[in-house]
């Protein structure tokens, strides 16, 4: 009796048969949902602001930001694939109150309606009509419509973004063809390679939030992990997918993953198969496409806004650039420049509020049916998956059409990054040690990888006492 009120810790991963890898288009798309999220999280504001007040040079910093978040997604994904658990159920089995701590993190640092805020300003002037708050809701509208009208949400955000990310990029193309002069590119591959440049008096927090934002940043990266699970990759087929209650058959989902025999050398094959398809998947298309995207975006604000000495900062950033093209080449350049900023502002809106909502549902779901933490969250138990996320995206774009009068985007942003690089100063660590020490040996990460990482985590450490100091002394 007397241990009637110890809580139970979370239970052993089962052994089950680890899945052949499918066909190259149904293994590949995580990706795609990820440089949907990168394209607008920091470089239609936060880095056009940078090249234009300190100059193209400190394009190291972007190659170098988003090179580290390449490395933490496959290690994030390498944990998933093998366990079926999302990062934040592993994390809550060596430290019970991370999960609490990760919810909170979360809503705090992405709740913020930015990126809808500036899809309002650029559908105003796209359109001709409207009001900036009216096209703000507009577009989170879109958002629970698009979500509402698919059997499964992660479906829907992947049809979608392997339609809006081509176009946005080929648009990208476009108007650098027209813009950009050999002398802008080649001042800006200078810039790649001037690693350790930096001006003096930079700001500390512009800093870091550059770096966190050169991709997805903070703990968006983290969202990787429930992404490949709702795909079912790896042993996240045992899982289950989030569903549509209205539209969709209920699936039964798993709390907590499973794991498979090591010693068989089918399993040894297909595992191998599955982390290859992954390193393409994060590779190709998130670090190779993602780094194309932030360098000609950096390049064109550059080439358009330095002449003019104008340092963006503010919800008009793309408007300001809109009607510069729009000087160049007529309401063609005005318009192309806008529907350009527009698929990218929208996939990064509806990224984060899925990234954010799937956070906050995973959470209260796991720790609702296993762990120490059942006594607090248990009221959520008789609630599916699919309900909890469909209520959760719900609260979040009320959340964010009540916050959109804050039209402070930039400051918004360097918060933002400076918090996300926080978390991974925090959760890089924690990520070294759930791979070389939870996992199987055979399943473990190389040398290279792991003093990649601890240089990924000793950096994240290394500014996140420096911003704090600032704050402090």
């Amino acid at each position: 009796m007397e241990h009637e009120n110890i809580p139970a810790p979370f239970p052993p991963l089962e052994r089950k048969e680890l899945p052949p890898p499918p066909s190259w288009h149904k293994a590949l798309g995580v990706g795609v949902v990820v440089v949907g999220l990168a394209i607008g999280t920091g470089e239609l504001i936060l880095w056009p602001h940078l090249v234009t007040k300190y100059g193209l040079d400190l394009l190291w910093l972007a190659l170098l930001g988003i090179t580290f978040q390449f490395f933490l997604n496959h290690e994030i994904a390498r944990h998933t694939l093998a366990t079926g658990e999302g990062f934040f159920t592993s994390s809550a089995r060596v430290f019970r109150w991370s999960a609490p701590f990760w919810l909170v993190s979360a809503l705090l640092l992405y709740v913020w309606p930015g990126w809808a805020s500036a899809l309002g300003t650029t559908l105003r002037e796209l359109s001709g009509f409207g009001t900036h708050y009216g096209w703000s809701l507009a577009a989170l509208g879109l958002v629970v419509l698009l979500t509402f009208s698919s059997r499964r949400a992660y479906a829907m955000l992947e049809g979608v973004m392997k339609i809006v990310v081509p176009t946005f990029f080929v648009l990208l193309l476009v108007i650098s063809f027209y813009n950009l002069s050999w002398e802008n590119l080649r001042e800006a591959l200078l810039g790649l390679i001037n690693f350790g440049g930096l001006h003096n008096g930079m700001d500390i927090t512009k800093l870091l939030g550059a770096v966190v934002f050169a991709g997805t940043g903070g703990m968006l990266n983290l969202c990787v992990s429930l992404w490949y699970r709702d795909k079912q990759a790896g042993m996240a087929a045992y899982v289950g997918r989030i569903t549509n209650p209205i539209t969709g058959r209920q699936e039964s989902v798993a709390a907590t993953g499973a794991t498979f025999d090591i010693t068989d050398p089918v399993m040894r094959e297909r595992w191998r198969g599955w982390m290859h398809y992954m390193r393409v998947d994060q590779g190709v298309i998130f670090l190779l496409l993602g780094f194309l995207t932030l360098f000609l975006l950096s390049v064109n604000a550059y080439a358009v806004l330095t002449p003019r000495g104008i340092v963006p900062d503010g919800l008009d950033i793309a408007v300001v650039q809109a009607n510069i093209f729009g000087e160049q080449w007529g309401s063609f350049g005005f318009h192309l420049f806008l529907a350009m900023a527009f698929l990218m502002l929208f996939s990064v809106m509806w990224a984060i509020i899925d990234a954010v909502t799937r956070i906050v549902s995973d959470i209260i779901y796991t720790n609702a049916h296993a762990g120490p933490l059942t006594r607090y969250f248990g009221w959520a138990k008789k609630v599916s998956l699919g309900r909890l996320y469909y209520c959760v995206i719900l609260g979040v774009v009320a959340a964010g059409a009540l916050l959109i009068p804050v039209e402070q985007p930039l400051t918004l942003l360097i918060i933002s990054g400076v918090l996300g690089g926080l978390t991974m100063a925090l959760y890089t660590p924690l990520l070294i040690y759930l791979n070389n020490v939870k996992l199987p040996k055979p399943l473990r990460p190389g040398w290279f990888i792991n003093l990649v990482m601890v240089g990924i985590s000793f950096f994240f450490m290394y500014f996140a006492v420096r911003v704090i100091a600032s704050y402090v002394v």
